[in-house]
């Protein structure tokens, strides 16, 4: 199947990537930042006997921006009620502190609540599907300055209250931040994101953890 778009009033275009679409198979989304648009075509073809799989062709940003975009994601997935496995993250830009501020983007507390929203909205949008929520990954070891600030150790108590929140919530947790803890410096191509060999590990990881729910 073609790659689908679909102009909203509101959203703009917006589209979903889907080459490859073969019916009778199970339909996976990803959800997330520039970690996921990095890792996502190696998830793609570790899973392409077992599942079609789509993702935005757009950095999905922070957690607002997840909430708005999202129903508009799932209109142009065909059959996008029997999707049956959705993977998502945010993280990165909800951390950050833009343009030299003092504070995140999002405080924990305001973290959290939109995480609870997105939850909230996957239900009623794809209502038989096995929810998953990734961890946000480490930044690069070697203290590479980012673009705008964020460190290790924020992230750390970010996933700590997105993962006590899921928990709550029944969500199932693919720990990524765990599988990319250890990578060394030669993994990154900068402050955060990684090389062709650091990206087909976490698409790798992430591929294997949906398979058990398909």
């Amino acid at each position: 199947m073609a790659e689908k778009s679909k102009y909203d009033e509101e959203g703009g275009a917006v589209s979903v990537s889907g080459v490859g679409y073969e019916a009778g198979r199970k339909n996976v989304l990803l959800i997330g930042d520039s970690i996921r648009m990095g890792y996502c075509d190696f998830t793609k073809e570790q899973l392409k006997n077992a599942a079609n799989v789509y993702y935005p062709d757009d950095n999905c940003k922070f957690a607002q921006n997840i909430l708005v975009c999202l129903g508009w994601w799932a209109d142009v997935i065909p059959q996008g009620e029997k999707v049956d496995v959705v993977h998502w993250n945010c993280g990165h830009w909800d951390i950050a502190k833009w343009h030299g501020e003092e504070m995140s983007l999002n405080s924990i507390e305001e973290y959290t609540i939109m995480l609870e929203r997105i939850h909230n909205a996957i239900k009623r949008l794809f209502p038989d599907a096995t929810e998953i929520f990734a961890t946000t990954t480490p930044m690069n070891p070697d203290g590479t300055p980012a673009k705008n600030e964020r460190t290790t150790a924020e992230i750390i108590e970010y996933n700590k209250a997105a993962v006590a929140l899921m928990n709550k919530l029944g969500v199932k947790i693919d720990d990524i931040f765990e599988a990319a803890k250890d990578l060394p410096s030669s993994y990154y191509s900068d402050y955060c994101h990684y090389t062709k060999e650091g990206f087909d590990l976490l698409g790798k990881k992430v591929a294997d953890y949906i398979i058990e729910f398909l």
